[in-house]
Parts: structure tokens; sequence; C-alpha cells
């Protein structure tokens, strides 16, 4: 068994099947992100709910989830990341319980808060046990197959969100997308007591709690004014939200700083952003996630509010875009390994054609528009499995020594507060627009497919800015690798050339000694 402080791989012979225990409390928590995409609707006409809450009700989860991940991460050195994972899954079952009854909207956000930081307390051990359990040649297969998972469940929520509604087991309708988690999180529960293996970091640091509060602050500050801004006609109190946002942030930044100055453990440590290659990726996944979120989010309130389909329904227009997104996933490890990081440049480029194509076939839909619909988001689909298997790995391949932890944890918390801008920023527009068109006495079905094209447009510049960055990106690593290569075969002239100095002065005082 793994004690305390040991931190090297474990061979253990069920460590598959452990894998995919804490896989399967991944995906739950992946799922629950879009899960709920489909089931808006229904719970706006369930709970009598505006747009800004059902934003609320997406992005709540996220936040509560974003902000936390490397707190529980630091939780999971300091009191074992079996107990954490076993903590965060009970609170996760507790939360989606609390989701499922909720009898108003306010509630029902409380409790996705909840559900998002159960998900903070667990999914940080994930790659910690993965780190544990498998030696160093397997971790690569075990790492990817995790990263796949956290693709396929954004597109798997909507279909299952679909399915669940259909179904409609014992009328509990939407109620039913947040109770199936039940189930599931209990046979992970008792599935990871009986497998897992207890392991602790051997150096414990200590949570920065300060550093918590000011950047939850922060980004509540900056977020909520955006989700409901609009919905309570942009009241003084939103800008003012949205500007003492900025000295609060300011104010994480300059606490972080000096936690590390006086030798600390800070929530984030602000060194790894002197390092362009980290900026510019911080970057990218700001562009690349806020833009998938909010599409998840605007072709589903499309698709049943525009062209009026059934949950079901709707969900199948996410289908071709999972058929896509999986394949380029199988595919992508082989094409990177041939072809390297031009893959995501291809797969930036495809998210963006298919978007265009979705444009393209907006005006001539028929009915629901899902066979119009159907090689725009599998080209789609393929381009965004070809950026988003092989990034994580992308971004953080510059970061080396002790950063490399704290890099996948920035790293992992910013890709989830992306989310939230996207689903708040994008939503909002959506919403606007729609409201725009309609006043300008466009049809109902015309003024969806307007808003749906202006919204795609935004989403397109996302998608452009991700390859524009990813090609600095690359740009950036060539001329480091450069600096490097030069560096060394310095290093190795200057180690060489005494030596051959040295002989050849002595040929010299041979030669000189010759009668």
């Amino acid at each position: 068994m793994n004690q305390p402080g040991n931190v090297g791989p474990v061979l253990d012979a069920r460590r598959w099947l452990s894998l995919s225990i804490v896989i399967l409390a991944t995906f739950m928590v992946v799922l629950d992100t879009f899960i709920v995409n489909v089931a808006l609707p229904s719970i706006e006409e369930g709970l009598h709910a505006d747009f800004a809450k059902l934003q609320l009700v997406v992005a709540a989860y996220v936040l509560g989830y974003a902000v936390l991940l490397v707190t529980g991460g630091r939780m999971g050195d300091l009191f074992g990341r079996k107990a954490m994972f076993l903590s965060g899954v009970a609170g996760f079952v507790a939360a989606s319980a609390w989701c499922g009854f909720s009898g108003s909207a306010e509630m029902l956000i409380a409790a996705r808060i909840a559900q998002g930081i159960s998900a903070a307390a667990m999914v940080p051990q994930v790659l910690s046990i993965i780190q544990v359990m498998f030696p160093a040649e397997e971790k690569g297969k075990a790492l990817g197959i995790y990263g796949g998972v956290l693709g396929l469940g954004a597109i798997a929520g909507q279909i299952a969100g679909g399915l669940l509604l259909k179904a409609d087991w014992w009328g509990l309708g939407w109620r039913l997308v947040f109770l199936v988690n039940i189930p599931v999180g209990i046979l992970a529960f008792v599935a990871a007591v009986l497998l897992l293996q207890e392991s602790r970091a051997s150096e414990r640091k200590r949570i920065d709690l300060v550093g918590v509060g000011l950047l939850t602050i922060g980004l509540g500050l900056f977020i909520y004014p955006l989700v409901v801004g609009r919905e309570e006609g942009w009241p003084l109190w939103t800008f003012i939200s949205l500007v003492v946002a900025l000295p609060v942030i300011a104010g994480f930044v300059r606490y972080e700083n000096g936690l590390l100055r006086r030798g600390a453990s800070p929530l984030l440590p602000m060194t790894l952003f002197r390092d362009r290659s980290f900026r510019i990726g911080m970057v990218i996944a700001l562009a690349f996630y806020s833009g998938n979120a909010a599409l998840y989010l605007i072709l589903s309130i499309f698709m049943q509010m525009g062209r009026g389909a059934e949950p079901l329904q709707s969900a199948y227009a996410f289908i071709p875009m999972g058929i896509g997104y999986f394949t380029a996933s199988l595919l992508g490890p082989m094409l990177k390994k041939r072809w390297g990081n031009k893959v995501l440049l291809v797969g930036a480029l495809l998210m963006a054609i298919g978007y265009l194509l979705v444009i393209a076939v907006l005006g001539g839909l028929t009915g629901l528009g899902i066979g119009e619909l159907f090689v725009p988001l599998l080209i789609a689909g393929l381009g965004q499995g070809a950026v988003a298997s092989p990034l994580i790995h992308t971004v953080l391949a510059g970061v080396q020594g002790p950063h490399a932890g704290a890099a996948s944890g920035v790293l992992s918390t910013f890709t989830q507060v992306a989310q939230a801008i996207g689903i708040a920023v994008i939503g909002t527009l959506y919403q606007s627009l729609q409201e725009h068109f309609a006043r300008g006495g466009a049809a109902p079905g015309d003024a969806s497919v307007e808003t749906m094209r202006w919204s795609l447009a935004v989403i397109i510049a996302l998608a452009a800015l991700t390859f524009l960055l990813l090609a600095a990106l690359g740009r950036q690593r060539r001329a480091a690798e450069g600096r490097a290569g030069t560096v060394r075969a310095d290093l190795f002239l200057r180690s060489a050339w005494p030596k051959r100095i040295t002989e050849a002065d002595q040929k010299i005082d041979y030669k000189d000694q010759r009668p």
C-alpha cells in the first residue's frame, strides 16, 4: 500500500479497474457541466425562471468548480487524496439530490454552487491518483483516457439530458438530469472505498484561504453582473460591480506575489506568467473553452426555442459533433506524433469552417434543421477534438521542474473560468440579439436565425484567435528551442576548446624540444 509521503507509482494489478472508477466520477462531473443545457427550457417553465437565472444555473456550477480547484488539490495533499475524493463524491451526490428537489430557481442556483464545490474537491485528486497508481510507461495512456473523457462528457451531456427528459420517469421531468447522479455517485463511492489506495504529498503546503477568498470575490463581482445585467436593465450597481472587480483581482495578484516573496505557498504562483509561452497558453484556453461552452448553450436554446425541438430532438443535433470529436480524439495522438502541433492548427481551422457552414445553412433550414446541420457540426466536432485532446499537454509542455504541478492546476482553473465567462458573455449577447431582432419586427423564427448567426460570428472570431495564438505559441517554442540549442552548443564548445588547445600546445612543445 502507498504510505503517506510516497508519491511514486504503485504497481497494483487493479490499477486499470481503479482508473475506471475515478474516470466514472470525472465523467459525471463533466457531464453535469453540460447536461443541464438541454433542460433549460423545461427548468424555465417548471420554476418560472427568467433567462438570467437560467444562465446562473449553468455558470454557478462552473464558477464554484473553478475557483476551488487548486484548493481542492492542496487539501488532497494535506488530508489524503482518497479521503478528499470520497468526500467530493459524497458531496456531489448530496448536492445533486438538492438540485433535483429544488423548488425555486434561487434554490437550484445555490445547489449548483454546492455541486461545483464538491466537484472541486473530487476532480483534482484524479490526476494525483493517476500519478500514484501508474508507472511512467503507462501514465501517457491513462492520461489520454482521462483527457478523452473530459471532452466527450461535454457532448454526451447534451445527449444524456435529452434522453432523460424524453424518458420522464415518474413524471420528474428536468429533475432527472440531476437525480441520475445519485446511483452513479453511490456506485463510484463504494468502488473507490474498496479499490483506491490512500496517498499524500511528502511536502504538505498550507491552503491559501485569503487567496481563495479574493479570487472568488473578484470573479463573482465580474461574472454576476454580466449574467444578470441585461435582465435587470443594466442598473448602476452592475457597472460598479464590474469596476470594483478590477482592484479586487489586482489585490489578489499583489497578495499572491507577496506570499511568493515570503517563501509561502500561494494559490496561483504568479511566476508562471513570466513565461511567455505559458501566458499565450492561458489565452488559448480562454478563447477555446469560452467559445465551446457558449456554443453548447446557444445551440441547445436555438434548437428548442428557435426551432421548436423537443429536448431529445435537440440532443440529436449534438450527435454529429460527438462523432467528429470522438474520431479526432482517437486519431489525434497518432497524427500529433507525425505532424506535431500542426494538428491543433488544423483543428482550429476546422472549427471555424464548421461554424461558417452552420451560418451558411441557417437560412435554408427546413423543420428542425438537424439534417442540414449534420455536416457542418461534424466538421466543427472534428476540429474541437483535434484541439482539445492535445491542448493541455501542449500548453504545459514548456513548464519544467517544480512548477509543473502548479501550472496544471492554474490551467484547469483557467479553463473552468473561461467556460463561465463564455456562458455569461455570449449567453447575454444571444438574448440581447434575440430581443433586438424581435423589436425590429422580425418573425420569431427569423429572429432566432439572425441571433444565431451573429452569436456564431463571435464564436468564429474566438476560433480564429485560437488559431493565431497556437501559431504564435509554435513560433515561441521553436525560438526557445533554437536558443536552447545555441546555449548547448556554446557549452559544448567551451568544454571542448581547452582540451584542443592543451593538446595543440603539447604538440608544439614537443616539436620545440626535438634536437
